[in-house]
């Protein structure tokens, strides 16, 4: 599943977001020591860290975060706007068009074929990327990226126009380059097909409808009648209901333990050897690979 944390929520996303931002610290920072980056308290957060900002997280099944990214509206200050210059084009200051940038992962979720969990957060999160951009009428993301992302995008099929020309950044550090992508239904659907991720992904919790008093969570068991259960049910119905659930128990339950719940569910579709998603995976982006920030003397996503 992938969490909208926006400023409505996040609240209830407390100790994600401080995982999410000790992250970008041990990447970014610690990881390449990219120079104009601010960190405080193991840290790492911008000014565009603001009221406007939306993380898309994709949480394992015991709630810590996998992999994320930050989306900006392009009416409020962004990224790239404040890099212009990288750009040979005015960018589009619209309702429809977002800045994606803080592209990240965790150590063990960078790879498409994960040791660790059944599913591919980073694939699960190009999804809830696009179901972010549809459910908010968005047209096109714009971002200041590495190179290298750029052209694994447009491998993935989203439909990516450069901006500017690539630029080396930090002494030749690395390569960046601005650009446009064109989202919708369209590259959704295609994405589906390319990653094998079929199951809707977002979970968007309105906090209105989370009882802060309710009922924990009851323990889910993974015995062999509910194993069964599951099978009898079938794929299709299942894909219905995890999602469904999601929606009913972040309304109604206490969250940290409703995440844990949906995570719980997600087990026990795998150990009945069923999989909500497709065997043709397309390789997931890298952390290194992730949407750049930029001082003028570096760019760091």
């Amino acid at each position: 599943m992938i969490h909208v944390v926006s400023l409505a929520n996040q609240h209830l996303y407390a100790r994600q977001l401080d995982q999410m931002f000790r992250m970008r610290h041990a990447y970014y920072v610690e990881g390449h020591g990219w120079s104009g980056l601010t960190s405080q308290d193991g840290k790492e957060t911008d000014e565009f860290d603001d009221q406007h900002a939306v993380y898309l997280m994709s949480l394992d099944p015991f709630g810590h975060v996998a992999a994320s990214v930050r989306l900006n509206p392009t009416l409020a200050p962004t990224l790239l706007k404040k890099f212009a210059d990288w750009s040979d084009e005015t960018l589009p200051e619209l309702e429809s068009v977002w800045d994606i940038s803080r592209w990240i992962a965790t150590p063990q979720h960078r790879r498409a074929t994960n040791p660790r969990w059944p599913s591919n957060h980073q694939r699960e999160l190009m999804i809830g990327i696009l179901e972010f951009c549809l459910s908010r009428g968005l047209t096109h993301l714009t971002m200041l990226a590495e190179s290298r992302l750029a052209e694994r995008i447009a491998t993935y099929g989203w439909p990516l126009r450069y901006l500017g020309a690539p630029r080396e950044y930090e002494g030749g550090k690395g390569i960046a380059v601005t650009a446009e992508i064109e989202v919708g239904q369209h590259v959704l659907a295609h994405t589906r097909a390319k990653t094998g991720v079929m199951a809707p992904m977002l979970v968007d919790i309105d906090p209105q409808r989370v009882s802060p008093n309710g009922p924990a969570a009851p323990a889910i068991s993974l015995s062999i009648a509910m194993q069964d259960l599951a099978r009898d049910i079938g794929l299709d119905p299942l894909r219905r209901l995890v999602r469904a659930l999601a929606a009913e128990i972040a309304g109604d339950e206490d969250l940290p333990r409703a995440i844990e719940l949906v995570g719980a569910i997600n087990r026990l579709i795998e150990a009945a050897g069923l999989s909500l998603e497709g065997n043709d995976a397309a390789a997931a982006p890298s952390a290194s690979e992730t949407p750049a920030t930029a001082s003028r003397s570096a760019v760091a996503s």
